[in-house]
């Protein structure tokens, strides 16, 4: 992965929330049930001696788990070009970093840890997922030899009809790392559906980043009508913010029902102002058609 997306692809997963959405919706195995997502820290691995040649592991998160382990560590890998030996990559970045936690921490056990590639590559992934796969048939015991296993997510394996039915901030994201600029200007009132959902859970910050990728890797210019719903549906966070923090005092001495209540009406007054239909202005602010009607008679 280039060093501009690897950098894009940290900034993202930096955020507990995003990794919580992939844990849940692309992670399909039991102990993830048993994690407790309130836990969730990212950790440092600066600390991680670094050659010119290798690196760590792109993130690296601690999570306590319900089912046993009091930790578990979390290794996210971002690639976008097939590499055979990923399981010898990725067995590195791990045990480099148990023997300096070793070193620090001098315990007794370590916590387990579970590696997760992320391929966002054209190419099939064809590079075996365990590190014994690697190694040439051998009359060695097989208990003998060393065994290491990561999880893959190939973002280019997942059907965007699937995308579109998780409906969180990561499957908005493999969707456009899923598309071409075709597929984005044939589906754009899909995607934009998508991040309204996106918008209702995250903050402006990460729908912010989502549009940004659009633009970035679809070569998509701001000016060009295949993306002015996303940009609406950008303008239109911005708005619900600014409404949100102008009606803050009534929250607290009005009730905070009427404020919000107050934030939304204002909010959908501008989308009228904007040309916005009655359906996309009760997706966003959730007022009832009839109110927005009455909203609109009030405005003429």
């Amino acid at each position: 992965m280039s060093k501009y997306h690897d950098k894009w692809y940290t900034r993202l997963f930096s955020d507990p929330r995003i990794v919580e959405d992939l844990m849940r919706s692309f992670v399909h195995e039991d102990f993830v049930r048993d994690l407790d997502f309130s836990t969730l820290k990212k950790l440092n691995t600066k600390f991680i001696p670094v050659s010119d040649k290798y690196r760590h592991a792109d993130v690296v998160y601690e999570i306590t788990s319900r089912g046993g382990s009091a930790y578990i560590y979390l290794f996210l890998e971002f690639q976008s070009t097939v590499d055979r030996f990923m399981a010898l990559r990725m067995a590195r970045y791990v045990f480099e970093f148990y023997q300096e936690i070793q070193q620090l921490k001098k315990d007794k056990y370590l916590n387990p840890p579970f590696p997760i590639l992320i391929y966002n590559g054209d190419d099939k992934w064809t590079p075996p997922n365990s590190f014994r796969e690697l190694l040439y048939p051998s009359t060695i015991p097989r208990k003998y030899l060393p065994n290491f296993r990561y999880f893959k997510i190939a973002v280019n394996e997942i059907p965007r009809r699937e995308l579109v039915k998780i409906r969180n901030a990561v499957s908005a994201v493999f969707y456009v790392e899923n598309s071409t600029p075709a597929d984005i200007a044939e589906n754009r009132k899909e995607l934009a559906s998508l991040l309204r959902s996106v918008f209702k859970q995250e903050s402006i910050r990460i729908l912010q980043a989502i549009v940004d990728r659009i633009h970035q890797t679809q070569k998509i210019t701001r000016k060009t009508s295949t993306i002015k719903s996303i940009e609406d549906l950008m303008e239109v966070s911005s708005m619900w913010e600014t409404a949100v923090k102008k009606h803050e005092k009534e929250f607290f001495e009005k009730g905070i029902e009427k404020g919000i209540i107050n934030a939304k009406k204002e909010d959908a007054l501008k989308l009228i102002a904007k040309g916005m239909d009655n359906v996309f202005i009760h997706e966003i602010t959730g007022l009832s058609i009839k109110e927005i009607q009455v909203l609109r008679r009030k405005k003429r």
